[in-house]
């Protein structure tokens, strides 16, 4: 498909109202779990935007896009124009249900990808041709359940950074972690991110590394 992923992306972004308006049709139709909405959404996705890509004539067979085959594979949605087009699924609740009671929550902290991945997704896609559809929805205890909002952009707007200056991550496997729901991205163009992507790899190594070495030296001193 000759077509330049921008020119997709441009009228995928155009539509967030209306895939926001499908998906809540779908939240009513069907007795989702506060558990497994977040991937059980994720078919319903896939759904509207064949949809609605097919209408804008960015698809016309089964050919001009590839879905995930299982939930480790990246990405979630490929577009096939030239270059292709990768669009990762997120969600996030804005309630969490914490010591027998439903609580609001800034954050959904989802998995944004690995820090040791992420420079092979650019170089196989290209940084700017990869996006997430984050969709944020409310679901607690009422039976007021519903998609609050569906946003379409580059991957690096929805990254949170930590306490240290560098992306939010998760120590034990250097997993990203999001920004808060509903404030201005901090991670504003890729080459910031690329900056902060390196600065994170070497803040983390050296965080495990003094880590290890209080260890090493506490055996080491109760073996004497």
């Amino acid at each position: 498909m000759n077509i330049k992923p921008k020119r997709a992306i441009i009228y995928l972004k155009s539509s967030e109202g209306k895939i926001l308006s499908y998906l809540n049709k779908v939240v009513a139709s069907k007795d989702f779990s506060y558990r497994t909405f977040g991937t059980a959404i994720e078919e319903h996705l896939t759904d509207a935007i064949v949809k609605v890509l097919a209408e804008g004539g960015f698809i016309k067979n089964k050919k001009d896009y590839f879905v995930s085959p299982h939930k480790n594979y990246f990405p979630d949605f490929e577009l096939k124009t030239k270059p292709s087009l990768a669009i990762e699924f997120k969600t996030g609740n804005l309630y969490q249900f914490r010591k027998n009671k439903w609580v609001v929550v800034k954050n959904s902290e989802n998995d944004m990808g690995t820090l040791n991945e992420w420079l092979g997704k650019i170089d196989k896609f290209g940084g700017e041709n990869i996006y997430y559809i984050f969709v944020t929805y409310s679901f607690n205890s009422t039976k007021d359940k519903k998609v609050i909002s569906v946003e379409i952009a580059p991957f690096y707007y929805f990254l949170g950074i930590n306490k240290g200056k560098v992306l939010k991550y998760r120590e034990k496997d250097g997993n990203l972690r999001p920004k808060n729901f509903g404030i201005i991205p901090p991670v504003k163009n890729l080459e910031q991110f690329k900056d902060l992507l390196v600065k994170t790899i070497i803040y983390r190594s050296k965080r495990i590394i003094k880590k290890h070495k209080s260890i090493i030296l506490k055996f080491s001193n109760n073996s004497v």
